[in-house]
């Protein structure tokens, strides 16, 4: 049986107040009684491995247990390392539910359409409505100034309002502001909206995601209200956010505690820019978190980064593909000078290289056949000579490879050695003067790598290589380099 450190007196009713070597001590105590023996020694492997394929490793919870849904599990610290582990997006925590439903990334046409609902009724702490659409707008005003995000403010704060406003869709994210609270009678969480008097209507967790569980293009809630992730001890699916999870939304960002204005809008900023660069969307809120630990905003104390928490069903953290990132994803396509050579140059499906002849089969049930040219002859008589454009125009594309990495949201020692393959590859894909010679064994190597591991540029890559002016310089390299191309970019 494991024991769960006691947490010192008050912190599990506000956290927030304790100090950071509380928060610490007690991060690391959980963090040491839950990840020992031989769980910590697969902990370590597996990050170990993931490591040196570039990739983070996501640590999802599955509690059993309703009365440990209390635990703040977001302040697990490795003492190792002397950081939590969830202010890294290499180690992104989630509270995961694992429900019967599978889900599959939604393919969408940017822009991600966001639908803003603010509710303050009477009786409860006043919002100020036009503030806080204002800090909303502010978060993501960048994403909509390029296209990358359409933000529409629903008119009303009732849920017959937010029936309607769902009928316009397709939505991607709907973002609430307002109060939540738990109904310890009824045991399900709920979010304060107003009545026609604009006097609470509390709408309950199961009567929110009979509204929301119908719009199959909604992928993910953003719940900005305090206690929208409380939950009761007598059910795991009590909260707000797990009842959402488990009537099918993939995504439920939530807070536990009270968040202050100025870390609301910081959160909510980084979170929507990690989410337009790409990163699924528990990274994205590890970002979010490490924004709040390093912006020094906070007015409940420095640890406020651990209120927001992530419900997920999603098991890679995927809730769309934009049709962008398909196209990044796309096989790169025959190098279009490949149908300018012989047919018995481009057909061969096996061959081995004679000085300068080429023996190989040509097509199905042909004979053996044997060219007597070398294959720069033959490449220059079919795609004419070098020209003086032929560096300039190689360049060009490298430079765009370039700036596409940079755009990319890669792991920072991928993206190193993603940038040094590049510069071998160009070294070698620009050794076009008579004495220089080509090394097929770097171009196949290093393109391999760029394709397996930067899936991010291969759609670049692929009309790199199909450049007449690349299709002259591997004529000098040999064969083997356009059978490899032959391979990778599709015959």
């Amino acid at each position: 049986m494991t024991l769960l450190p006691v947490a010192p007196a008050g912190f599990r009713d506000d956290p927030l107040s304790a100090t950071l070597d509380e928060v610490r001590t007690f991060g690391s105590a959980l963090f040491d009684a839950i990840v020992s023996g031989e769980v910590r020694s697969r902990y370590d492997v597996s990050r170990q491995l993931a490591a040196t394929q570039g990739k983070g490793l996501r640590i999802k919870l599955r509690v059993d247990s309703p009365a440990l849904l209390g635990v703040a599990w977001e302040f697990l610290y490795d003492s190792r390392e002397a950081e939590f582990v969830c202010l890294s997006r290499h180690t992104p925590l989630v509270r995961y539910i694992e429900i019967p439903q599978p889900i599959q990334p939604l393919a969408v046409e940017p822009p991600l359409r966001i639908l803003g609902m603010v509710a303050g009724p009477d009786g409860v702490a006043p919002l100020d409505v036009e503030r806080e659409k204002a800090q909303l707008e502010k978060a993501v005003t960048s994403l909509r100034q390029n296209g990358r995000v359409e933000l529409v403010w629903l008119e009303g704060q009732s849920w017959r309002a937010l029936q309607q406003a769902l009928q316009g869709g397709p939505w991607h994210i709907f973002h609430f502001i307002g109060h939540a609270g738990f109904d310890e009678i009824g045991g399900e969480g709920l979010l304060l909206l107003a009545g026609e008097q604009n006097e609470i209507a509390p709408l309950h967790a199961t009567e929110l995601a009979r509204l929301l569980a119908d719009q199959r293009s909604l992928r993910l809630a953003v719940l900005n209200a305090c206690a929208s992730a409380q939950g009761g001890e007598g059910s795991y699916f009590s909260s707000t956010a797990a009842t959402l999870v488990r009537r099918g939304l993939p995504a439920v960002l939530a807070m536990r505690y009270a968040i202050s204005d100025t870390a609301a809008i910081e959160c909510t900023q980084s979170f929507y820019g990690a989410l337009a660069a790409a990163l699924p969307v528990d990274a994205a809120l590890s970002e979010a978190r490490k924004a709040l630990s390093l912006s020094r905003l906070s007015e409940h104390g420095s640890a406020e980064w651990a209120t927001p928490v992530l419900y997920l069903r999603a098991p890679d953290g995927v809730l769309w593909q934009t049709t962008e990132q398909e196209k990044a994803m796309e096989p790169a396509r025959k190098p279009a000078w490949w149908d300018q050579l012989p047919e018995n140059l481009g057909g061969f499906e096996a061959g081995d290289i004679g000085g300068s002849v080429i023996v190989g089969t040509v097509g199905a049930g042909a004979k053996n056949v044997a060219i007597g040219q070398n294959i720069t002859q033959i490449i220059s008589e079919s795609l004419g000579p070098p020209t003086p454009d032929d560096q300039a125009l190689i360049a060009a594309q490298f430079q765009r490879i370039v700036g596409a990495l940079d755009a990319a949201s890669i792991e920072p020692r991928t993206a190193g050695r993603a940038e040094a393959n590049l510069e071998t590859l160009q070294n070698e894909l620009t050794k076009m003067g008579e004495e220089e010679q080509p090394d097929a064994n770097t171009i196949t190597r290093v393109g391999d790598w760029l394709l397996d591991n930067v899936p991010e540029i291969a759609q670049l890559l692929g009309e790199l290589f199909g450049l007449p002016a690349v299709g002259r310089v591997l004529g000098k390299a040999g064969e083997r380099t356009l059978q490899w191309v032959r391979q990778r970019f599709g015959s």
